[in-house]
């Protein structure tokens, strides 16, 4: 049997090149998740270079804190890509099963 026979893994489906778009809403995503790798480094530069007079200890310690504010939106926007992956995967699954229902549907008719 060979892959065009299969009902659920039409050639439509594996060709489409879905995937490789992406809305409006990702790319600003990406684009902050840029922002926040910036903000998380700079955080820590600035910061370790005003606390180093104090010590090299007390300056990480600083370098630490003042990534922490870039690197928790570096979460959150890996937590909205995520839910992006889900969704897109979510409707790639839908079609997958709308198409077997077709098939099931139109081999039922034919049958009787």
């Amino acid at each position: 049997m060979s892959i065009s026979q299969v009902p659920f893994c039409s050639k439509k489906s594996l060709s489409d090149g879905a995937s490789l778009r992406r809305t409006t809403a990702e790319t600003v995503a990406n684009f902050l998740l840029g922002a926040a790798w910036a903000i998380a480094l700079l955080g820590a530069v600035y910061l370790f270079w005003s606390f180093l007079p104090f010590g090299y200890i007390i300056a990480f310690m600083a370098a630490i804190v003042g990534s922490l504010l870039g690197l928790l939106l570096v979460v959150f926007l890996e937590i909205v890509f995520l839910q992006f992956e889900k969704l897109r995967e979510m409707k790639r699954q839908t079609d997958l099963l709308e198409e077997i229902r077709k098939e099931l549907h139109d081999s039922k008719i034919c049958d009787n």
